[in-house]
């Protein structure tokens, strides 16, 4: 089953990318998130270098603010095709990924604390 989510990438002071998940009960209730949350962030300094809605059969556990860097081990491959979308994929521990931000489609290596959830 395809759920709207909210995905949003940023640049973390130590040079990673963050990626976050937040669910949302559809596309307005997620577009409006997503303006809020990028207005909070481009205010602090720290604009997204990605934020979009988009709908996936990826399930993980629910974003918990505050969550402290070294918590954020779960490791992810995001694409962004140009054409619009994204596609997450979980990367096993050992995993390489190779980022390509100028490619199409665009690839991310992100982490995040939130981790996958099995489907069913």
């Amino acid at each position: 089953m395809l759920e709207t989510i909210l995905l949003m990438l940023t640049l973390m002071p130590g040079g990673d990318v963050r990626v976050t998940f937040s669910h949302s009960a559809d596309a307005d209730e997620c577009e409006a998130y997503r303006e809020v949350v990028s207005g909070i962030l481009e205010e602090a300094g720290n604009p997204p270098l990605v934020a979009l809605c988009g709908e996936t059969d990826l399930r993980v556990t629910p974003f918990v603010h505050g969550t402290r860097p070294e918590d954020e081990v779960h490791r992810y491959r995001v694409e962004l095709p140009s054409a619009g979308g994204y596609q997450v994929t979980p990367l096993p521990a050992g995993t390489a990924c190779t980022p390509a931000p100028q490619a199409n489609p665009a690839v991310y290596c992100a982490r995040s604390a939130q981790m996958v959830l099995p489907n069913g």
